[in-house]
């Protein structure tokens, strides 16, 4: 262990004296991101070798925490990213349609003023999980006299272009054991495999899961599967909750919560993977759903991101007039963004923490590091900033299409991507955002430092994924559309079972 590593140690070991970890060396103190990576020295795993801390008496670190010396190198002469994927796992397979199409119900939209929407982001606590500690402001911001703080260094972002297929090797090494349920993005397609909606919040979720509900009409596991007493159902089914406007068909979901841990849980139990009910899955926690699915019942990951100062910013909005949350703050009304960018409620880079797996603690370049191997190797992305490209990225991918009332489908469709799931917030007046150089904008960034780095690679690898639908139409989502619900109904080949008609009072 370096003298540097050793002293990173011994702070950390006396930063939380609240911390306390028991093993065969006896009690200790230890913070956070020490105690929450301990096990018992007698359950050793591979890699221990690979530590690059040295733990205390009578434990060892996880290996699922530890990362290669080097993720990324400076190479400059390799192809492109996913041909080299392509190079070295084959061409890429076709995939065929996705099952059963249904319909979803409500959910509210982040639109670029979301000040007034009625999405509720729902951020349950992990279990086993510390609070995170939030870093003060940019001292360069705080007091005149005192000195200023020494920007953190960044991390060398792996580029298009950069990797040769013996690098792309070596990083297959990476274990990413507690994401081994999840299919590489690249991977061969089966139909049992379920695609899994990272919700990011603030970052155009609800429009995807919208498109995907209301408008694909798919069979969605989300926490709305457990309203109307179906958190009691001792067998997985798809069940009608009430919810939407009168006269409206209800929408289908899974009866589980895969937005809180014990709801993740609950549906483990209940044999969620194997059931085959969900058309896709909803969920803000990766690591955990990996414990939803098995060998023969993949999952498949993808998302939308956001700028993530812009993300940051909607975020404030939102806080201050999200009265329905259990978090809200009615002094939050009167803040502005530059007090909520210095205060202990701001998120610091949320999505690093998020994909790394460490949400409490300070973070470092190897949190990054994961981050972005995570990204690479296990997430189809979407951008905010390209909504339509997105969405339809997402369709061909997954071979998605029209199955119930192609005409109607395709309006609300555009509807949804053209206004929003909620566009009410168009008639209110515009809220001012900070650019880059204003003083707000830069403390914003300074909270999100590595999310910003991630985020530039994502942009990256957005491009990139095109390679995963050459040759695919635009349409692809029209192509050999049937309608379940014309007269007389038509069907694709490998069937399809038509929503049933759940009308709301």
């Amino acid at each position: 262990m370096t003298q540097q590593q050793q002293q990173q140690l011994s702070e950390a070991l006396t930063q939380a004296p609240n911390m306390v970890a028991e093993g065969e060396g006896g009690a200790g103190t230890f913070p956070p991101q020490v105690q929450n990576r301990l096990v018992p020295e007698g359950n050793l795993a591979a890699g221990l070798e690979q530590a690059n801390l040295q733990a205390p008496p009578g434990y060892v670190f996880q290996p699922m925490v530890l990362v290669p010396q080097q993720v990324v190198n400076d190479a400059k002469n390799g192809i492109g990213i996913m041909a080299q994927q392509q190079q070295q796992f084959g061409q890429l397979p076709p995939r065929q349609d996705s099952l059963n199409a249904l319909q979803h119900g409500q959910d509210a939209d982040e639109d670029e003023e979301e000040e007034e929407e009625e999405e509720v982001v729902v951020k349950p606590k992990k279990k086993k999980k510390k609070k995170k500690k939030v870093k003060s402001a940019p001292k360069k911001y705080a007091e005149e006299d005192e000195e200023e703080e020494e920007p953190r260094q960044a991390v060398d972002i792996p580029q298009p272009g950069q990797l040769s297929p013996e690098e792309l090797k070596q990083q297959e090494a990476i274990p990413l054991k507690e994401l081994k349920r999840f299919k590489d993005s690249w991977g061969e397609y089966s139909p049992s495999d379920v695609p899994v909606f990272w919700h990011i919040p603030k970052a155009g979720g609800s429009t995807i899961k919208d498109i995907l509900g209301g408008c694909h009409r798919f069979v969605m596991a989300s926490e709305f599967g457990v309203t109307d007493g179906h958190h009691k159902d001792k067998k997985i089914a798809v069940v009608y909750p009430a919810g939407g406007n009168p006269g409206q068909d209800r929408s289908p979901f899974v009866n589980v919560d895969t937005t809180t841990v014990d709801g993740i849980a609950r549906a483990k139990a209940l044999g969620f993977a194997d059931s085959g009910l969900a058309d896709f899955v909803v969920t803000p926690f990766i690591y955990e759903a990996n414990d939803l699915f098995t060998k023969t019942a993949n999952g498949r990951l993808f998302t939308v991101f956001r700028h993530p100062v812009e993300r940051a910013i909607s975020m404030f909005y939102y806080i201050q007039v999200a009265d329905w949350e259990p978090t809200y703050k009615p002094e939050l009304k009167s803040w502005t963004l530059e007090q909520y960018a210095t205060s202990d409620i701001i998120e610091n880079n949320w999505m690093t923490r998020q994909l790394s797996n460490q949400l409490g603690g300070d973070l470092t370049e190897d949190n990054l590091k994961v981050a972005l191997e995570v990204i690479r190797r296990k997430f189809l992305v979407g951008l905010m900033s390209e909504m339509e490209t997105t969405m339809g990225r997402f369709e061909k991918f997954f071979r998605w299409k029209y199955h119930v009332n192609p005409t109607n489908q395709e309006k609300c469709r555009v509807q949804l991507l053209s206004g929003g799931a909620n566009s009410n917030s168009k008639n209110k007046p515009k809220k001012e955002k900070p650019k880059p150089g204003d003083k707000v904008y830069e403390l914003l960034a300074w909270q999100n430092n590595y999310d910003l780095q991630l985020y530039e690679y994502i942009e990256a690898l957005f491009q990139e994924q095109e390679a995963f639908v050459n040759g695919l139409p635009d349409d692809f989502r029209l192509m050999d559309a049937t309608c379940c619900k014309c007269s007389p109904p038509t069907f694709p080949p490998e069937g399809f079972e038509c929503p049933v008609p759940v009308v709301n009072t």
